[in-house]
């Protein structure tokens, strides 16, 4: 494998994240911030973190509470437990963190 070294970047932390919730894997918009407040809140260190990275698991959430939704602009309305607007291209929630 060629390997190519990179310096003097800038880095965008806006990722497509997925969360499992009621046995479904839905995809999230979070960026670096967000992720490293929901840490905080749940009380979480980078010990912690790397722990999970290393065993391949995903990290569990227990105490933050997110509210999801999608763009007003585009198809589907705010997701509730009864309502799950799928099509033929992955949904992906936009995310407030509720404090």
């Amino acid at each position: 494998m060629k390997a190519i070294e990179v310096k003097n970047f800038k880095l965008y932390t806006t990722a497509v994240i997925s969360i499992e919730w009621k046995q479904e894997l839905l995809n999230v918009n979070l960026d670096l911030a967000m992720m490293l407040k929901m840490m905080e809140l749940e009380g979480l260190t980078p010990k912690d973190i790397q722990k999970y990275s290393d065993e391949g698991k995903p990290i569990p959430f227990k105490k933050v509470t997110l509210n999801l939704f999608t763009d007003d602009d585009k198809p589907g309305q705010y997701y509730t437990d009864e309502s799950f607007c799928e099509d033929d291209d992955p949904t992906v929630f936009y995310v407030e963190l509720k404090q």
